[in-house]
């Protein structure tokens, strides 16, 4: 059970991580000329994301998969 659980874990975190990369590309690519909270907003972005996939893995391995 851990290893399909794994792999569907490691697929949506990929999603995850191509719809982050969309988002932060067009985020910079596409922002109004004065607009300078790009510079604020893509660092918070990427750190929430990191805290999120951090705590993501810590449940996703603290699961009991012994019992399934």
């Amino acid at each position: 059970m851990f290893a399909i659980a794994g792999t569907i874990f490691a697929v949506f975190t990929l999603v995850y991580a191509f719809l982050v990369a969309s988002v932060l590309y067009h985020l910079r690519q596409y922002t109004l000329p004065g607009w300078t909270a790009t510079r604020i907003v893509v660092p918070i972005f990427f750190i929430l994301s990191i805290i999120f996939l951090v705590f993501a893995t810590y449940f996703f391995f603290t699961i009991p998969w012994e019992q399934f």
